[in-house]
């Protein structure tokens, strides 16, 4: 039985290298190289297909990658499963976030703090100390999340009766609680309202100074993306294209010509594009 190392604390550093993913002959993920400091919150963009999920499912366990490695603070992490991950801090999200229908919201986020904080049946049922202090900080953890995220509203409702959007801000309050260390968020926004979508930009800033994490951020928002991220990666057919910071890679030819110049209108919504077309600096080739 292999020994893993014990838990670190803080936001973890995130090691990609020569990244290679195959499924029988079609090669998903084409030596893709990614490095993420601690903190730091780094996107992934690119059209459907460009293997940017694949590259999540490779870090958090899910694909087994052909070659190359993943580090975790300097760490390989290859062989470890999925929840041996879990056990170091990574915490990967899906597009299609699923909560327990007939739940409240507030019973919901208690559940998560139950797995985190497993107390014994009969330490419970016979209100040990222990187990009194335990629901303590469970409910105060819970309370701190409900604040954090503005879901006070909706604390006793069940979240089948919550909006879209408000399923995936129940979903990041989750998220928090799990405190990651290395968080795999995969379109946040997908499927959400534009009303909704626009909200999401404090919310994720907010979960990142919470959480204290390190993000990679799958999303095709690329405004939300510019605005949140110290750094940029491209991706199409499973290869980087450009990597940078946003003003670099929203400059860059071989982003414009893989995916960015493609979404022009979305690009001018806002964030750091809409300011240089504002003041008369867009490097419109076309």
């Amino acid at each position: 039985m292999s020994t893993r190392p014990d838990r670190a604390a803080g936001p973890a550093r995130l090691e990609i290298d020569d990244l290679v993913v195959s499924f029988g002959g079609v090669r998903a993920v084409d030596h893709v190289t990614l490095h993420a400091e601690p903190g730091s919150i780094v996107g992934l963009i690119g059209p459907n297909g460009s293997g940017k999920t694949t590259v999540l499912d490779a870090v958090s366990g899910l694909v087994a990658p052909t070659s190359g490695a993943v580090r975790v603070d300097g760490a390989e992490v290859g062989d470890y499963l999925p929840e041996e991950r879990i056990s170091i801090g990574m915490v990967r999200s899906f597009q299609d976030c699923q909560l327990f229908p007939e739940l409240s919201v507030e019973d919901t986020l208690l559940l998560c703090e139950d797995a985190r904080r497993s107390v014994g049946v009969v330490s419970s049922t016979l209100q040990m100390p222990w187990a009194r202090r335990s629901e303590r900080d469970k409910r105060r953890a819970v309370d701190q999340v409900v604040t954090s995220f503005g879901l006070g509203r909706f604390r006793e409702h069940r979240t089948s009766e919550l909006s879209t959007g408000t399923r995936r801000v129940v979903d990041l309050a989750s998220i928090v609680l799990s405190g990651p260390r290395l968080l795999l968020l995969d379109e946040p926004t997908a499927g959400i309202a534009q009303r909704e979508a626009e909200a999401f930009i404090p919310l994720l800033r907010r979960l990142h100074e919470v959480a204290d994490t390190t993000i990679i951020l799958v999303e095709h928002d690329v405004p939300l993306v510019f605005e949140l991220c110290s750094e940029v990666v491209v991706m199409e057919t499973g290869q980087v294209v450009s990597s940078g910071s946003p003003d670099e890679v929203g400059r860059d030819p071989r982003a414009l010509a893989a995916y960015l110049g493609a979404s022009d209108e979305a690009l001018l919504v806002s964030g750091p594009t809409r300011a240089r077309a504002e003041s008369g600096g867009n490097d419109n080739g076309g």
